[in-house]
């Protein structure tokens, strides 16, 4: 039977008044194994490729019949714009069924909130995030709410995997499964990723070859693009860097037309540019069509830019990741990076919003600027690294090359969140129920009995539990005002950020890291305006601000993450064989030739001050640690070590490591305590058990040893 017949009649109802023509394969395939052989299913495609109604077609018409006697389907989202954007499009599914769709996070309604509560009925779009507000403070709800759930659908599962959000999300759904004693089939959407069987083990780690896994191969959309890198001026004391520089000039004349993504590494960069793009516009009287997005913005900014995205076909926005993920904002005529980004993932997840109309290109652009080579020139200047860099992420993505994501680890931090969880949940138990709820049940036997008691004697002595005299472990009051801060409901760290504000208006926040570089009459740039700094209100953590204008901006650095690697491996592939790219412009040869050239007078020959390491951040933070056990003085340069001693007593200095006897805690004792803090409860880790969690995160002895062994 064709999979339009095997759906609900009010399903096909609705397919006839959208006029659809016919299903794509991954819908059609999904529809017929959901309905006819149902299992947990992961949906692998790109963005826009009718991933979400491949989920929600088969198993709506499902539970149109039989909807109404407790939530049918949990739809789980990374933000909670993607859940505003999905609910209009599970509603129009869902027309002529009667049924609730009710949105759960921090912004939706709590009148329909209320109403689920006491009539629990159809489709719930939630984060993780209010999942466990849902089980601290609904807890008696639960049962009612999910006692005849039959399908979880998370959807972007690549931005969960590997990260806080990733172990906190599977720690919740085992714990709903097991509270409410229940069994739904899960359904994944994931953008293209290399490691699908992973991911099945992750969704179902007792039997996951019964994962069906549909994946859309079309590879029919070109892709065309460019690199292009620019010298940067040097500074001339007392004089301004000129803000329209080549680069700005020609950056604009691309995007001052169609519509466009540009994405940098740090937030700052885009406010620059976007600064930049308006006066340039000003000032040849060109109308402004550029606008900004990122987490750091007031959340009305955010909306009107994607609604803009939406409905405007000349339109160019400075955006980070919060437009990586699949809200749909129509087809983007191109992507534009002025940095690298820092994985291959990456660059395919942005690229996937490019040529969604029929016969057009997935086209990027690169516009890298590399610092002049002069007297002050670092070493990294003269290899030209992000121009490398860049070339390398984009040889990877043509192959076909996506970072696998590290599904088998789950961190210590969100263990520790997940214990007070549970005591917040449940008001206490003894130390075997609670190891056997969350290690065993929530975290499938992944951390060891040493490791657990070994955190609850920190979290005892630290004072966030204590244990009664029957034995029942509960939170103390420091503990209780841990947990019930809303601030506890997200897993991962976040930054404690300033309001700003003018004329009572929220504009956006700046992390608290950055109030060190600011005082009053300070200039920053916000939401691609220029702001002056009128005060500080200490109390109640807000900036108030007024516009300003002319003044040169102070900047804020951006973070860093690892990079792969087979990035660095393929970086090195560029440097040992000089490759130059068809698709880097002819301007920007001599400035890759000159990193060419650069390398083989500084790294390749015998009495070089440098040791290359490309292997990947961890191996590369690890032979840095190892530099220090071993007290020699470097330079890290993220892609090697520069040291005068040379690179052959660098090299000599590895070789002397005896591995066998090597005490890893000792070494990484050598980082102070708090910069192994890398996630948000790291700091209630014991000592031992933190250094493992860094090493997780961070290191990599076994690569360091082989990558010395090759020396």
């Amino acid at each position: 039977m064709e999979p339009f017949y095997l759906l609900n009649k009010k399903i096909q109802k609705v397919i006839h008044e959208m006029k659809w023509e016919n299903f794509r394969p991954i819908q059609d395939e999904a529809i017929v194994h959901m309905i006819n052989s149902p299992s947990d299913m992961i949906i692998s495609a790109p963005t826009a490729s009718g991933k979400t109604e491949a989920a929600f077609l088969p198993i709506i018409s499902q539970i149109a019949d039989r909807g109404k006697d407790s939530v049918k389907i949990l739809y789980i989202s990374p933000l909670k714009a993607l859940i505003n954007d999905q609910f209009s499009r599970i509603e129009a599914l869902c027309k002529h069924i009667d049924f609730p769709i009710t949105k759960w996070h921090g912004d939706a309604n709590q009148s329909k909130k209320a109403t689920l509560i006491k009539n629990p009925a159809g489709i719930l779009l939630i984060t993780p995030e209010s999942i466990e507000s849902l089980f601290l403070n609904k807890t008696e709800f639960l049962g009612p709410l999910f006692k005849n759930l039959e399908y979880i659908v998370i959807d972007e599962i690549h931005s969960f995997i590997g990260n806080e959000r990733g172990s906190q999300l599977k720690s919740l759904i085992n714990r709903l499964e097991h509270t409410v004693e229940i069994h739904p089939y899960k359904i994944a959407l994931s953008a293209t990723i290399s490691n699908l069987s992973d991911i099945a083990k992750w969704l179902n780690p007792n039997n996951s070859t019964s994962v069906k896994i549909i994946e859309d191969n079309d590879k029919s959309k070109d892709t065309v693009g460019l690199i292009k890198c620019y010298e940067s001026t040097p500074p001339v004391v007392g004089v301004d860097k000129d803000e329209f520089s080549e680069l700005k000039q020609d950056l604009f004349k691309v995007i001052k037309q169609e519509k466009n993504l540009i994405f940098a590494n740090a937030k700052m960069t885009l406010e620059e540019y976007c600064d930049s793009m308006q006066n340039i516009a000003s000032e040849n009287k060109y109308p402004n069509n550029f606008y900004i997005h990122h987490g750091s913005l007031a959340k009305n900014i955010r909306e009107q830019c994607e609604d803009l995205l939406k409905k405007e076909s000349n339109i160019s926005v400075f955006c980070t990741n919060t437009l990586e993920l699949g809200i749909d904002i129509g087809n983007i005529d191109r992507v534009i990076f002025l940095a690298p980004p820092f994985s291959v993932a990456s660059m395919v997840q942005r690229l996937g919003r490019c040529g969604r109309k029929e016969n057009a290109r997935k086209e990027f652009r690169f516009y890298i600027e590399e610092n002049a080579i002069d007297d002050k020139a670092t070493w990294q200047d003269k290899l030209r690294v992000q121009l490398v860099q860049s070339i390398a992420i984009v040889e990877l993505m043509l192959k076909g090359f996506s970072e696998p994501l590290e599904t088998d680890t789950f961190d210590y931090s969100t263990f520790v969140h997940q214990i007070l969880s549970y005591l917040g949940q449940t008001g206490g138990a003894d130390a075997s129920k609670i190891y056997h709820n969350i290690a065993d049940i929530s975290f499938n036997h992944y951390f060891s009995k040493e490791d657990y008691i070994a955190i609850l004697q920190k979290l005892n002595s630290d004072e966030i539990i204590y244990q009664m005299t029957d034995g029942i472990i509960t939170l103390s009051k420091l503990g209780e005002r841990i947990v019930e801060n809303y601030e506890f409901y997200a897993a991962f760290m976040t930054p404690k950020d300033w309001k700003v504000v003018c004329n009572g208006k929220e504009i956006g926040q700046i992390s608290g890291g950055n109030l060190l570089f600011l005082k009053e009459g300070s200039h920053f740039l916000l939401a691609g305006k220029l702001w002056e700094i009128v005060e500080f209100k200490n109390k109640i953590q807000t900036i108030i601000v007024k516009k300003a204008y002319g003044k040169k901006p102070i900047k804020f650095n951006g973070g860093i993450q690892n990079v792969h690697r087979e990035i660095h491996q393929k970086m090195l592939e560029i440097y040992e064989n000089c490759y130059v790219p068809k698709y880097l412009s002819q301007a920007s040869i001599p400035i890759l030739e000159e990193g060419f050239e650069n390398y083989k007078t500084y790294v390749k020959t015998n009495d070089s001050n440098i040791l290359t390491v490309l292997e990947g951040t961890r191996i590369q933070n690890t032979i840095g640690l190892l530099f220090k056990y071993c007290g020699v003085d470097i330079e890290d340069g993220g892609i090697g070590y520069c040291s005068y001693c040379g690179k052959q007593e660098l090299i000599e200095t590895l070789k002397s490591i005896d591995f066998s006897m090597l005490d890893k805690n000792l070494i990484i004792n050598l980082i102070d305590r708090p910069l192994k803090y890398k996630k948000k409860f790291d700091h209630l880790l014991p000592d031992d058990i933190l250094n493992k969690a860094y090493e997780q995160q961070c290191l990599d002895f076994n690569g360091a040893k082989e990558f010395i062994d090759n020396l």
